[in-house]
Formats: C-alpha cells, sequence, structure tokens
C-alpha cells in the first residue's frame, strides 16, 4: 500500500488551518471529450466510467519565512504536479488525495525585520 504526505497546513492542531478562506473556490473538471472536425461539427462523448473530479484553489496569508520554506521543501518532495499527496480541506475538514496543477507562487508582504509572505493561487485537482 502506497504511503502519501499530507500537505502543511500550518494550524495549531490538524483541523485548524492557516489557509485564507477569501481565496478557496472548489469547481468539478468536465468529464467529456472533444474533438472538432475538418467540417467545424464539435463532437463530444463522455470518458468512459471516470466521474467527475474536484478542483480546489486556495491559498495562505501572512506566512513566516519558516511557514514558506516548509511548503517549498513540500512541494519539491511531490515533485510539483507529479506526486499525489493528501489536502485538508478548510471548510469539510475532509482529507483528500490531490495534486498540484502548478507550481507555487510566493508574494512577499512583509516590510523590514517582519518577513511574511503570501502564496495564492494554489490549485489542486482530486485523484
Amino acid at each position: 500500500m502506497t504511503t502519501y504526505a499530507t500537505m502543511p497546513n500550518f494550524g495549531g492542531n490538524t483541523n485548524l488551518t492557516k489557509e485564507d478562506s477569501s481565496k478557496y473556490s472548489e469547481s468539478s473538471e468536465s468529464n467529456a471529450i472533444s474533438e472538432k472536425t475538418e467540417s467545424g461539427y464539435t463532437i463530444t462523448r463522455a470518458r468512459f466510467k471516470q466521474p467527475r473530479r474536484r478542483t480546489f484553489e486556495t491559498g495562505f496569508t501572512n506566512l513566516t519565512e519558516a511557514e514558506k520554506l516548509e511548503l517549498q521543501v513540500f512541494e519539491e518532495e511531490v515533485g510539483g504536479t507529479i506526486t499525489p499527496f493528501y489536502w485538508r480541506n478548510p471548510q469539510s475538514l475532509e482529507l483528500i488525495l490531490v495534486q498540484f496543477m502548478g507550481p507555487l507562487n510566493f508574494d512577499y508582504s512583509g516590510s523590514g525585520a517582519t518577513r511574511r509572505w503570501d502564496v495564492s493561487g494554489i490549485k489542486l485537482r482530486e485523484v
């Protein structure tokens, strides 16, 4: 049995998180396959026996330098968009097996000795 890592959420315990609820969104992927013909028609069919997967977008605000580094190390450990990992949904507290859909983007928001980072646009796809 394969064991997957869990994405850090920087909360006081596993049910708390530093994720910013204003950056949270959830949607479903289309499970249709479309192909355009030479005459301009579009042929669409459902993927065989594949349910629609959920996609999530989230982010963190006010991360310390150490928390930023921990998130960067985690992204490297899972190989960016390659290896699945567990992520705790901050709304339902459900543990979901997901993959990154793209690289993480860190924005510096601190000043002087106060080094703080925001991470927005973390896109995750359910596996």
